[in-house]
């Protein structure tokens, strides 16, 4: 789960690269596609399995949730706010999954973990700078795009474990992929049409390259394969490593800084992923 959240925290700093020739739209456009033909060809080299009737309506709805929705507020609201407050407001994800597995009977739930994604959630709130929503900014609708973005994913997380009990994971990512990536493809037709690939700096290309490999298909895949082994919200709680390596990446190769407030959130979100990951939850089960 390390490895697979290195991959995701690579996306901010390489999207930012990537977004400055490539329009959102067309890089969430090319981002799935690409990755979904990928994924489809190692499929069907790999013993391919077929996806059942009854299954197909729950993975539209993943392919939605997981794919369709979750890249494109992500993208969008990448362009408006920093690398760094994206990478710490996905640590808004284990919120989210932990809530609605509770809610939907899919895990119990402890004090201790509670108590670490309050930590956390307060984090998310000092860094939106909570008493004062500023809804002119640029910045504050971006970090809302990425806080929508991560309920998005952690209901993708949580409602993913059935199937994934069922199909082995490349095969699942394999299909969510292909169904998600057709909303994304329609909705960016106009800006497709406008799309002129010969304004696209060589930095944005190799960008682009390294979204589609190292920060979509292989931690999508080895997500998949540790939630199939683990509850959803322990998953989701890894994706506290990301403000980490995304924000020292951020000041070395984009040149943000971060803020005291940034700080402080990160310093909540931190003490919520030392409460989080303590040993007191259940054991892990793995899919027989």
């Amino acid at each position: 789960m390390a490895l697979e959240q290195t991959g995701f925290a690579l996306f901010p700093i390489f999207g930012k690269l990537a977004l400055g020739s490539i329009p959102p739209f067309v890089l969430a456009a090319i981002r799935v596609t690409a990755a979904a033909a990928m994924l489809e060809v190692v499929r069907r080299l790999s013993a391919p399995e077929r996806i059942a009737p009854s299954d197909r309506g729950l993975l539209i709805v993943l392919a939605l949730l997981g794919v369709s929705f979750n890249q494109v507020l992500f993208i969008l609201g990448l362009s408006m706010t920093t690398a760094i407050n994206t990478s710490i407001l996905i640590s808004a994800i284990p919120v989210f999954t932990l809530a609605a597995a509770v809610a939907l009977g899919r895990e119990a739930t402890t004090a201790r973990a509670v108590g670490g994604i309050l930590l956390a959630g307060a984090g998310v709130l000092v860094l939106l700078n909570a008493e004062r929503f500023e809804w002119n900014s640029r910045y504050f609708r971006g970090d809302l795009l990425i806080l929508t973005n991560g309920f998005s994913y952690s209901l993708f997380l949580v409602l993913s474990r059935p199937l994934l009990a069922r199909y082995r994971a490349l095969g699942f990512v394999a299909a969510v992929f292909r169904w998600g990536a057709v909303p994304i493809v329609l909705a960016a037709v106009p800006a497709l049409l406008r799309f002129s690939p010969r304004a696209v700096s060589p930095v944005a290309w190799w960008s682009l390259a390294a979204i589609i490999v190292f920060c979509t298909v292989v931690p999508y895949v080895l997500n998949s394969w540790a939630l199939a082994r683990t509850h959803a919200s322990r998953v989701a709680a890894y994706v506290f490593l990301q403000p980490v390596i995304a924000s020292a990446l951020a000041m070395a190769v984009l040149g943000e800084r971060p803020t005291g407030r940034t700080a402080v959130a990160a310093a909540l979100i931190f003490a919520g992923l030392a409460v989080t990951l303590r040993p007191a939850r259940a054991p892990l089960a793995a899919v027989p």
